[in-house]
């Protein structure tokens, strides 16, 4: 799989990947970091459609789905802030979704199958291609103590190597 990002979205293998955006969103950034998260089920339908509609005070938003197959999802442009970090903090820099990119991975994080490995590592590398990236981390890297995704099963040496 070749990523490569085009005017902030994302394209695998020449092909632009299907965009659903949110109407949960801010400001246009430069993002500087990436933070993974897991979606908390298995279900790719059921997380692009918690992204993309709007709930008021609990609207959240990401700029990736990557499904368990392998298959992306752009829910936002990555130079839009996404909503997907809440409270958090990276290095002493406090509100995370202001400077960074939201990866939602389908499941629970108890398994990582290849196809959805290989997915978030070439969207990584894509990504440090294109911007200023800094650092990958994960929610709970940012939001220790209030958030544990995408878990101690989360194949780090795989995606970022």
């Amino acid at each position: 799989m070749q990523c490569e990002v085009r005017d902030n979205l994302l394209f695998v293998d020449g092909q632009p990947v299907e965009f659903r955006e949110s109407p949960n969103q801010g400001r246009e950034m430069v993002p500087t970091l990436i933070v993974i998260h897991y979606t908390g089920d298995n279900n790719c339908e059921g997380a692009l459609s918690w992204l993309i509609n709007s709930r008021g005070k609990k609207a959240v938003s990401a700029n990736l789905v990557i499904d368990k197959d392998g298959t992306i999802y752009q829910v936002l442009p990555f130079n839009v802030v996404g909503w997907h970090a809440g409270s958090s903090e990276y290095n002493g820099r406090a509100n995370c979704n202001s400077f960074s990119i939201g990866i939602e991975c389908v499941g629970i994080g108890d398994g990582w199958p290849d196809e959805q490995v290989e997915a978030v590592r070439a969207a990584i590398a894509a990504l440090y291609s294109y911007y200023p990236i800094e650092d990958v981390v994960g929610h709970s890297d940012i939001a220790p103590g209030r958030k544990a995704d995408p878990g101690p099963n989360f194949p780090w040496d795989r995606v970022t190597a």
